[in-house]
């Protein structure tokens, strides 16, 4: 098992946007030290809102590989549906080539309605749109050169410069959005992100969904190397641990579903994240693990407010993973 962290960047009412990214930026350094056995970092993709303050993940994980030396550095959800394929294949690139294979690129189709609509796609056909852009990036990627021709670009063959430093084009992951783009994955063997707002069920019925079309496929999926999010609230008292994640992360609930019980939405989250007290998590954690199969577990620590407390339980899990090495 390996962890890593992963920034969400929601700017609160009692936060400014220089406070939000200086204190990714803190974390980032702090993990990058040899005492530390975190392996990746990654960053979250937003837009037009203060829930998440981050519209461009690649420019920002290419600040942070500036910074550091050990750490894989990439972005969450790149939503490629909204972007030219082209451009993201030329700043990934770019990025592998210039951290020696330290980037990571994290994809996704556009979970948000209106970001489609406001960049003119087209929005009944957006998981054919996400599979014709996945496959522009990864020839792009995989040989240094690409063209398109079907119903949404229509291109030359043109080299991307700089050819990628990795063999294969940076590591990839898929962020599990729905059933279509889980199935998706899974036919090609790619690894999947699964969502920290979505509910166990929901995620369970994912990796099923993931397996049983890989089997349907003949695709070998063993050594695929899936990752879970959570976010990370812990105090000794936990009422102000689930008080501090219910503060952090209702905007954000509101915005993204606005057609459902927030309170009931966010209680669900706060059971099957890591918040509460510091036996709160453990069982909570194994049971996602086990039923996702996940080999990769990402850690958010933004919602706590108390910035000595955040080091306290990154050491915490720190000696745990160490433990785990031994």
């Amino acid at each position: 098992m390996k962890f890593g962290l992963f920034f969400l960047n929601f700017q609160n009412d009692d936060s400014t946007s220089e406070d939000i990214l200086d204190n990714m930026v803190n974390t980032v350094s702090l993990i990058d030290s040899k005492e530390y056995h975190f392996d990746t970092v990654f960053v979250n993709e937003h837009h037009f809102s203060k829930n998440g303050i981050v519209g461009a993940p690649i420019t920002a994980a290419g600040f942070l590989l500036g910074m550091t030396n050990k750490l894989h550095i990439g972005s969450l959800n790149q939503v490629i549906t909204t972007h030219h394929p082209v451009r993201i294949a030329e700043e990934s690139s770019l990025l592998d080539q210039m951290s020696e294979g330290r980037f990571i690129l994290g994809l996704s189709d556009s979970e948000s309605d209106f970001e489609m609509t406001f960049f003119k796609r087209h929005l009944p056909s957006k998981q054919q749109q996400f599979e014709a852009c996945y496959d522009v990036i990864n020839e792009a990627l995989t040989t240094g050169y690409c063209y398109a021709q079907n119903d949404f670009y229509n291109f030359p063959k043109v080299s991307i410069n700089p050819h990628c430093f990795s063999k294969h084009g940076p590591k990839q992951y898929i962020v599990a959005t729905n059933k279509d783009v889980v199935a998706w994955a899974a036919k090609k063997a790619l690894p999947l992100t699964f969502k920290w707002e979505d509910s166990l069920a929901v995620k369970e019925n994912y990796a099923k969904i993931y397996n049983k079309t890989a089997q349907q496929y003949g695709v070998d999926v063993s050594n695929v190397d899936h990752q879970l999010t959570f976010i990370v609230n812990l105090n000794e008292d936990g009422d102000i641990a689930r008080k501090e994640a219910t503060k952090y992360l209702h905007d954000y609930i509101v915005e993204m579903y606005p057609n459902i019980d927030h309170k009931e939405k966010i209680n669900t989250i706060i059971k099957e994240n890591a918040i509460g007290t510091y036996d709160d998590y453990y069982d909570s954690s194994k049971l996602a693990i086990e039923k996702t199969g996940v080999k990769n577990i990402l850690l958010s620590f933004e919602s706590m407010k108390d910035r000595g407390k955040v080091k306290d339980v990154i050491n915490m899990a720190n000696q745990k993973i160490i433990k785990n090495l031994k």
